[in-house]
């Protein structure tokens, strides 16, 4: 028999019984459709919780740090920068150094060295007040919230010479303060990043300074589209290397909503397993009011085999319904969380979470539908292994001989 012809026969024993199937049919919705809502459901504080990371931070700047490859620390050493420029993916990228100094009112002052060119390439600054370091100058830019810091408690203005404490450290051990004089000659516009607390110099300065060379303590890198960053930031850590930045905290959210959905889903499944202890009930009392049937189908050709193709189709079919039920059960689901559950879950939160009433907070996408359909149809099949190894397995003869 072919494919088509299993499943109008599959369909006429279904629509047979039209009550006893659509009461499994149920079964098998309802359970679809509490998985569709409530995985929703996660994924909508998912891609919530995502777009907010988005909106706040700059997800296509990275830095990247030294990092450890088979127990040896990989060091960001020139050859290594070059090499992350040229991953794919990446448009531009600034080496680095990073250092602290103190103000002499003891104000811990976080300092970062830039090669100007390389600097504006990758974070494109703006300035409040002033303009850029000229290169190999003690000249220096100041982070917004650190300018006024600095202003408020200790007078320092853009044009203003400020002496700095640079600690070093004798041979005997014991901590040395070294000064050294700045001139502020810009503020950066407020970003809302680590950059509105630091003091930007000039790389090569900053190597005098502390009289380095040779590695750098990171490399920022601007990545072409947020869709860059993970393969990006495989790439690096391929190379050995550390890499930081804000897909941190989408991957840490990805990490939770997923654990969140599977308990959700878990839960949900409860249904999912009646509803496939319904189909075999529904079929085991099938197949011994059809067993006549059937042994008149195997006496007149009809393998085990194809017995047992037919059960399968029948759960198939009855899965497949369900499926398509559960599917539209779920788009409902999903739109009575956003009309009645979303404003309790508002007023539940407080009003600091006052902005997702104005959001979306369930996600149903294909994918999830064609899930629901394809678990539904698996489901059904498993269920229906039993009542179709129960009919494959009969006696013609004996089956002939029974009565309905």
């Amino acid at each position: 028999m072919k494919v088509l012809d299993f499943f109008l026969l599959a369909a006429r024993q279904v629509s047979r019984k039209r009550m006893r199937a659509c009461l499994t049919i149920i079964g098998i919705a309802v359970g679809i459709a509490a998985v569709i809502g409530t995985v929703s459901l996660g994924e909508g504080i998912r891609a919530q919780a995502v777009s907010a990371i988005e909106a706040q931070s700059d997800l296509t700047l990275l830095e990247v740090t030294a990092g450890q490859q088979g127990g040896v620390v990989q060091f960001v050493t020139p050859s290594r920068a070059q090499a992350v420029a040229g991953i794919p993916g990446v448009v531009a990228t600034a080496p680095i150094l990073r250092d602290a100094f103190a103000s002499e009112r003891q104000t811990y002052l976080a300092v970062m060295g830039v090669d100007a060119a390389p600097f504006d390439a990758v974070v494109s600054p703006s300035y409040a007040q002033g303009r850029a370091p000229q290169p190999g100058t003690n000249e220096v830019v100041l982070g917004a919230d650190l300018a006024e810091s600095l202003r408020r408690y200790e007078g320092v203005r853009v044009g203003d010479p400020m002496t700095v404490l640079v600690r070093e450290y004798a041979d005997t051990g014991s901590p040395e303060d070294r000064r050294v004089t700045l001139l502020p000659v810009g503020v950066l516009a407020e970003r809302g990043d680590a950059l509105d607390t630091t003091l930007v110099c000039d790389l090569s300065y900053l190597e005098g300074v502390r009289d380095r060379s040779g590695t750098y303590d990171g490399v920022l890198v601007r990545t072409a589209t947020s869709a860059d960053v993970f393969p990006v930031v495989a790439e690096v850590k391929a190379l050995g290397l550390g890499v930081e930045g804000s897909f941190e905290e989408i991957d840490a959210v990805n990490r939770l909503m997923d654990l969140v959905i599977l308990v959700l889903a878990f839960f949900a499944a409860v249904s999912l397993v009646v509803g496939a202890l319904m189909i075999m009930t529904t079929m085991v009392t099938s197949v011994y009011e059809r067993r006549h049937e059937i042994g008149i189908a195997m006496a007149v050709g009809a393998s085990p085999r194809e017995v047992l193709a037919l059960v399968l189709m029948e759960c198939a079919t009855i899965g497949l319904v369900g499926g398509i039920v559960g599917d539209v059960l779920g788009l409902a689901f999903a739109g009575v969380i956003e009309t009645v559950g979303k404003p309790l879950l508002v007023a539940a939160l407080g009003e600091g979470f006052a902005g997702l009433a104005g959001s979306q907070i369930t996600l149903v996408t294909p994918p999830l539908l064609l899930l629901g359909v394809g678990a539904a149809v698996a489901l059904s099949v498993l269920s229906g292994l039993y009542p179709g190894l129960l009919a494959a397995r009969q006696d013609p003869v004996e089956a002939i001989r029974s009565r309905r």
